[in-house]
């Protein structure tokens, strides 16, 4: 088995879960707060791989009124829920009854944006219009007693530790050597491959064992999802035995990168090679935005109600028997499919809830994937596993997603010969790499059928998207049209939110400085611009960055900093215990009582650390707020330029501040203030 590569992974947003955005209200100052309207405008790429963003939706709404809580006015501002309109935007990629290879899903996940602004009596309201950062949504959902958990973490520290692929199966079942299988793989991983390679160790009844690597792809996008085939057939494994002799017991695969790191979960499949007298299989659409496939092992049974229109006509005058008074026309059947599962062990009989919520299913046949439909009440039940239940099943009744109109008993159809077709490209479009940078690659965005023998337009016309691995598939061609990314960062550097924390004992680590290159990131427009150098700027600020590049200092009270002209320099060891803030005007530092003022950047959120403040005329109005979440006392010892100056045993939680410095000491321009919080215990002793 490959060795387990090592990732960064990336955010994403669940469609089918709730993606709320709160716009802050706006300023209090505004007397005529009737007239103000919010607004939410939603972009979304043009097509799959493209930098050029398109309205997508504008959704006016509301403020909350404003409410009194403990004597002050608190303006909640507007909500808005984007979600249904980004699932409406999105499509699933069923998987294919010939496929032999890596597809992408390109309408599985979309990069979209958010611009929000406050209008009164029809105009912008200043310094309220803002575009947030550059989000990805799948389409998929979590239950919603674990979406409020993980909403933030799923993609990221979940996917780092678990590598799973996109499903809820037990990552170990049996299959028929006749069983479609599927599994689709996220990437949203630095660093990004360049190939995908599916790889396969196979197991034979004679204990012997072979790697394979069945199927692999090139060109692989950041914030993709791609489905392979991992059934039997699919493998190559028929071929395999034939070729050895052998008879296969199981095999295992996991997904690599070009160098045969691993980069996903591995998945176990037991061959069956017992007899099953009931066996048919179900594709049906999992929470995750895969697709999954369910042996059923039990009896199932098919019925068909047909109607009709009832019509009464006069009899022929001669009354002749063949001649009826009463007919019924324009017979139609809707045909029914009752499926017992087999007996399934707890985890896989929990897992049948996938069915019920599956949005897409398929019945397996010689024909193909015959689409199901579920009950046509929309109500359907399922009984969930009992207390007691080790081993059980559960039978469950669908629809055919066609009406019936008559009876046939055909073989599969042979390949018929036609008149020779061909995808032609149309709507073109500049692609993009996952910093939006174009990649002098010019893509087409859909692909419609024409004759070959005269390029006429088959009808009724036929359009699909140009999407890798399918059928007529056009790669992208070199264009000078896309050389030149339109707006392009300056280099940027900003220190980081998190502090290393493995520097070792006897050092104190430091941020990590964040850089981002200029010419690194690029887009179709200033305003999406800023919206990527936000993205990248917070998916670069993490823990494991600062471990990496973040400093370590041998004596932190002395440390170094760049302090600007008329500022001095604050940090201190325990943040969320300690804030500093000046009791005069105009107000700085980072306790919480401060409010956050865009026209004050000496103003900082609790509990912001490493900051610089200004110097002002009267020192002693430098406060400290002290807390701890079991009150009592603790140690300050305030160190300037690296020389301890002031030791005191302070009160915490006494809801009052205490001087910063100690007495007669001052603060120059460039100074380096250290405030070191020690001991901190419950009783004064």
């Amino acid at each position: 088995m490959d060795n387990l590569a090592t990732l960064a992974f990336r955010p994403l947003r669940f469609s089918r879960n709730p993606i709320a955005y709160v716009v802050d209200a706006a300023p209090d100052t505004l007397a005529d707060r009737a007239a103000l309207s919010y607004v939410l405008r939603l972009e979304t790429p043009k097509t799959f791989g493209s930098g050029e963003f398109t309205e997508l939706v504008t959704l006016p709404g509301r403020e909350v009124p404003p409410r009194q809580e403990f004597g002050a006015t608190v303006y909640p501002g507007a909500a808005f829920d984007v979600a249904v309109y980004l699932d409406d935007d999105l499509q699933r990629t069923p998987p294919m009854p010939d496929q032999a290879g890596f597809v992408a899903c390109a309408g599985l996940i979309t990069p979209f944006l958010v611009q929000t602004c406050i209008l009164q009596n029809g105009t912008l309201v200043p310094d309220t219009k803002q575009t947030l950062p550059l989000e990805y949504a799948l389409k998929g959902a979590l239950s919603v007693e674990q979406f409020a958990s993980w909403r933030d973490d799923f993609f990221t520290s979940y996917l780092s530790q678990t590598r799973q692929f996109l499903t809820w199966q037990p990552a170990r079942k049996w299959v028929e050597t006749d069983q479609p299988e599927f599994l689709y793989h996220l990437v949203n991983y630095t660093p990004k491959p360049t190939e995908l390679h599916l790889r396969a160790e196979v197991t034979y009844t004679d204990g012997t064992s072979e790697m394979l690597t069945p199927m692999q792809t090139a060109n692989v996008a950041q914030y993709t999802v791609y489905s392979v085939p991992v059934g039997f057939v699919a493998l190559g494994l028929p071929e395999k035995e034939a070729a050895t002799g052998k008879v296969v017991l199981s095999y295992v695969v996991w997904l690599a990168n070009e160098a045969n790191a691993r980069l996903s979960e591995v998945r176990t499949y037991w061959v069956n090679r017992e007899y099953q007298p009931n066996v048919l299989y179900l594709l049906l659409a999992n929470s995750l935005g895969g697709f999954d496939t369910l042996r059923c092992t039990g009896a199932s049974s098919r019925r068909l109600l047909v109607r009709g229109t009832d019509i009464q006509r006069p009899l022929d005058p001669n009354y002749r028997p063949g001649t009826a008074e009463f007919v019924k026309l324009n017979r139609r059947g809707e045909r029914t499919l009752t499926v017992a599962t087999g007996l399934r062990d707890g985890a896989e009989l929990d897992y049948l809830s996938e069915l019920l919520f599956a949005e897409e299913v398929y019945l397996v046949s010689q024909e193909g994937y015959v689409a199901l439909t579920l009950a046509a009440s929309g109500d359907t039940a399922l009984e969930l596993r009992g207390a007691e239940e080790d081993l059980a099943g559960r039978v469950l009744t669908f629809g055919l997603g066609k009406t019936e109109v008559g009876y046939s008993a055909l073989p599969v159809a042979p390949p018929a010969a036609a008149r020779p077709t061909r995808w032609v490209p149309v709507n073109t479009f500049c692609l993009i790499n996952e910093q939006g940078i174009r990649s002098g690659l010019m893509g087409a965005v859909q692909l419609e059928q024409r004759y070959v023998d005269d390029f006429s337009l088959v009808k009724p016309r036929r359009v699909k998207l140009n999407v890798p691995g399918t059928e007529g598939y056009q790669a992208p061609v070199p264009s000078a049209v896309c050389a030149a990314t339109p707006f392009t960062n300056a280099r940027i550097e900003q220190t980081g939110r998190f502090a290393r924390n493995n520097c070792g004992e006897g050092k104190e680590g430091g941020p990590a400085t964040l850089v981002l290159e200029a010419g690194s990131i690029g887009a179709e427009t200033a305003e999406q611009l800023s919206a990527r150098v936000a993205s990248a700027l917070a998916a670069m600020d993490t823990q494991a960055y600062a471990n990496q590049y973040g400093s370590c200092a041998l004596n932190p009270k002395d440390y170094v900093v760049t302090v600007p002209p008329g500022y001095f320099h604050f940090r201190t060891n325990l943040p969320d215990n300690l804030s500093v803030y000046y009791d005069g005007t105009p107000a700085a530092g980072n306790a919480w009582h401060l409010a956050l003022d865009p026209n004050n950047p000496d103003v900082w959120r609790y509990p912001k650390n490493n900051v610089a403040l200004p110097l002002r005329s009267i020192p002693h109005n430098w406060l400290l707020l002290l807390r701890a979440d079991f009150g009592g006392v603790g140690e300050v010892l305030v160190y300037r330029n690296g020389v301890l100056i002031s030791t005191r045993t302070l009160p915490l939680n006494a809801g009052m501040g205490y001087v910063m410095l100690g007495v007669g000491e001052t603060v120059a321009d460039g100074d380096r203030l250290f405030i070191e919080v020690l001991n901190l215990r419950t009783t004064w002793y």
